[in-house]
């Protein structure tokens, strides 16, 4: 039975994941810096305050998808050094066989 898996695909969907991970966790610094640039226009701070009001929402929301994307990265992970281990493991067995049926 032949097993292909195309392990630079996987690696380049973990590097992805890992980049939405980092933009989330950068998220929360980003809306804060936007609050802050937002400031009281005219003396009016509701549209700072929809700002904070969409980060305080979005929050929540955003740590679970950061939970499901780490797991997701760390299963794609594990499967990536699962293969590149087996691969090791065998060519290390093929080698050996190989200079045992020469001698």
């Amino acid at each position: 039975m032949d097993v292909l898996l195309d392990r630079q695909r996987l690696r380049d969907a973990r590097d992805t994941l890992t980049n939405a991970e980092n933009a989330f966790n950068d998220a929360s610094k980003i809306n804060d810096s936007l609050e802050s640039a937002i400031d009281t226009p005219h003396g009016k701070s509701s549209l700072r305050d929809r700002v904070g009001w969409f980060e305080s929402n979005w929050s929540g929301n955003r740590e679970d998808l950061t939970e499901m994307i780490a797991n997701v990265r760390e299963g794609l992970s594990s499967i990536l050094s699962g293969w590149d281990q087996w691969e090791e493991d065998a060519s290390a067995q093929l080698e050996q066989m190989g200079s045992e049926g020469g001698n």
